[in-house]
């Protein structure tokens, strides 16, 4: 279990949830394994973890019935918040239609007026090169989601440059930090703060003989991360302190459940660093 009580540090909390919870294979292995219908799986990871990432909003738009539902089933959490991951018409087709982006944050509107409105996430594809002209489409996506807490995932190693985090400072925006595995132009592993109150990190794991393989989303993600791995993270995240009011740390490499683990052994790992 991820306990809820770990010291933080005086100026930077660490916070630690998982990238979604509809998983069939963690029917056994983070939920139990004869868990029926009637088990709430969010609510038993709102018990675990400090946030979630809600990936089923990528594949269609949300409805405010959907949110208002997350709010009700965690209110037994007050603290646990959501962060949103933005529709893949934003993000991957980049063409969005006239009124996606209203649709899509009045669908969010009970997230944000119950408090547990962490912020939105944009995810860019590997395909998804540092140009002036996505540039100007971020500025232009940005304007649509101004208000919230807005981070935005790259994974192609062109953007990390100083420019482009010049240009999330002066938006306020937050540049993820994202641990892949290291192959051809992936983005490496950075610890970018380009938010004074946020930052986030995401990881994916490093299943490298999988990544570009075509073989599927479990199998990209299936990956528990090493102790020595962790012991790393852990210090990259150590070194935060003091920089930053909050860390969002998101367990990705979802296969199995072993987020769940990796995510334990981080906290351990702070808390313990604290003591």
């Amino acid at each position: 279990m991820i306990d809820s009580d770990t010291r933080r540090d005086q100026s930077t909390s660490f916070l630690f949830g998982p990238a979604g919870w509809s998983y069939q294979d963690w029917l056994g292995t983070v939920y139990p394994a004869g868990a029926g219908r009637d088990f709430d799986q969010l609510a038993f990871i709102a018990g675990q973890s400090d946030f979630i990432e809600v990936n089923s909003t990528f594949y269609r738009l949300p409805s405010a019935r959907q949110s208002a539902s997350w709010v009700e089933r965690t209110a037994a959490f007050p603290g646990f918040s959501f962060w949103i991951k933005a529709y893949r018409g934003f993000s991957h087709e980049r063409q969005p239609m006239a009124g996606q982006t209203r649709v899509f944050l009045e669908a969010l509107r009970p997230l944000a007026e119950a408090g547990k409105l962490a912020g939105i996430l944009l995810q860019f594809p590997y395909s998804f090169h540092c140009r002036r002209h996505g540039l100007d489409y971020l500025a232009g996506l940005g304007d649509a989601f101004s208000g919230l807490p807005l981070a935005v995932e790259f994974r192609h190693a062109s953007w990390n440059q100083a420019g482009v985090l010049n240009f999330f400072r002066e938006r306020c925006w937050i540049f993820v930090n994202v641990d892949q595995p290291r192959l051809s132009a992936n983005l490496p592993l950075t610890c970018h703060v380009t938010n004074d109150h946020v930052t986030y990190f995401r990881l994916h794991g490093r299943n490298a003989g999988s990544w570009f393989s075509g073989a599927g989303r479990d199998a990209r993600y299936d990956y528990l991360y090493s102790e020595s791995e962790i012991s790393s993270i852990a210090g990259l995240l150590r070194g935060l302190a003091g920089r930053v009011a909050r860390v969002f740390v998101v367990g990705n490499n979802h296969y199995r459940g072993q987020a769940m683990i990796n995510l334990r052994q981080l906290k351990s790992l702070l808390r313990l660093a604290r003591s």
